[in-house]
């Protein structure tokens, strides 16, 4: 049963190894007693510090709007996105952990939408259209190497740090905990995604029937993926704009380079890659980033 076949093959036999659960969570039962006790935890921080409400001023909320809409956005997205996951593998371990991912990024929407309704942010989750470019190039990827690395290490390693790490810190800056508390929620969840994301990855291309051509498969998608990604949440995106004028990022470039560099962490976590082809927007390389090097 191959990782690589674009097209699901409806298999006679499953070995009973296959049958058993995935991840880090050794059962559903405890996938669901997890997050029982975390979103109980959740709902306790966040009537107690929904008070703060009334004194978050509007610049703050100004602020917040594009980081929060585009955001909730997306984690309703994502649930698409894992689905395309789901159809390109017929492993039932590796379907066992989507279909719980899929279940996570349902909730994130729900939690991340009440916080915004409670902040009177909006009404209605509404993107540009160049903002959706990232998620329907992943949707379109043609193998399960392909799309699980471009959910992984971007819709998910790259987003998440980026987005809700600044979301948090920016919350916490204004004295809005309970907007904190929903994002570290969600940041517990994103951990077990990435984590058990990388490890599938790694595994996809240890057993695939021809390792380099999966590799191959990589490298020319960072080349098409990292464009991308780097214009929706790089210095010319509106999540940039608002976090520096905010005052919580003083150089726009800077922050787009934190995230190029965060990626490569994630890369260097999947063994015998090739060294990447792509360069950043002003020629950064792997090495600039590892030195420090804007």
């Amino acid at each position: 049963m191959s990782f690589m076949n674009p097209v699901t093959v409806i298999p006679k036999h499953v070995p009973g190894d296959e049958l058993r659960t995935f991840g880090t969570l050794e059962s559903y039962e405890e996938y669901i007693e997890h997050q029982y006790r975390d979103t109980k935890a959740l709902l306790e921080k966040y009537r107690e510090h929904a008070t703060h409400d009334p004194q978050l001023s509007a610049e703050y909320r100004h602020a917040m709007r594009p980081i929060m809409v585009t955001t909730c956005w997306g984690e309703a997205q994502t649930t698409a996105q894992v689905a395309q996951i789901i159809t390109k593998t017929n492993r039932p371990s590796i379907q066992y952990f989507y279909a719980t991912h899929a279940l996570d990024e349902v909730r994130h929407t729900q939690v991340e939408w009440r916080r915004i309704r409670d902040l009177d942010l909006a009404d209605s989750l509404d993107v540009p259209y160049e903002q959706t470019e990232l998620f329907r190039f992943v949707n379109g990827l043609p193998t399960f190497v392909e799309i699980v690395y471009g959910q992984v290490c971007t819709l998910e390693a790259y987003s998440a740090h980026v987005l809700f790490n600044s979301i948090i810190d920016l919350a916490k800056k204004h004295g809005d905990l309970a907007t904190a508390a929903t994002y570290e929620y969600v940041m517990h969840d994103e951990v077990r995604h990435i984590g058990t994301g990388l490890r599938v990855v790694r595994e996809a291309i240890e057993t695939s029937p021809d390792p380099e051509e999966a590799q191959f498969r990589i490298l020319d998608l960072e080349e098409k993926l990292l464009p991308i990604t780097i214009r929706k949440l790089g210095r010319d995106s509106a999540i940039a704009n608002s976090l520096y004028e905010s005052g919580l990022i003083l150089d726009k470039r800077t922050f787009e380079f934190d995230g190029f560099r965060q990626y490569l962490v994630f890369r260097s976590k999947i063994p015998n890659l090739p060294p990447m082809r792509y360069r950043g927007p002003d020629g950064w390389t792997p090495e600039d980033a590892l030195a420090g090097v804007a």
